[in-house]
């Protein structure tokens, strides 16, 4: 019976120190892009030729979304 809560006990420690780890990876997601010096329009001002033609080649389209944070930041 001791082998049986020693073991019970075990396992509910070992569930509750695995919930306390922390993710490796983070997501960060910045809305305020307004009054951005940078347009949609001229992706080569804040995107590399490389990543215009990978997008060019796969039929991603430039959004607002990949504007790069305002500066002033």
């Amino acid at each position: 019976m001791k082998i049986i809560f020693t073991l019970a006990v075990l396992l509910a420690l070992g569930t509750m120190l695995i919930g306390q780890v922390a993710p490796d990876k983070y997501f960060i997601q910045f809305t305020d892009k307004n009054n951005s010096p940078y347009s949609i329009n001229q992706p080569e001002e804040f995107l590399s030729q490389r990543a215009i033609d990978r997008r060019e080649k796969y039929g991603i389209v430039i959004t607002e979304e990949d504007l790069p944070v305002n500066p002033a930041y």
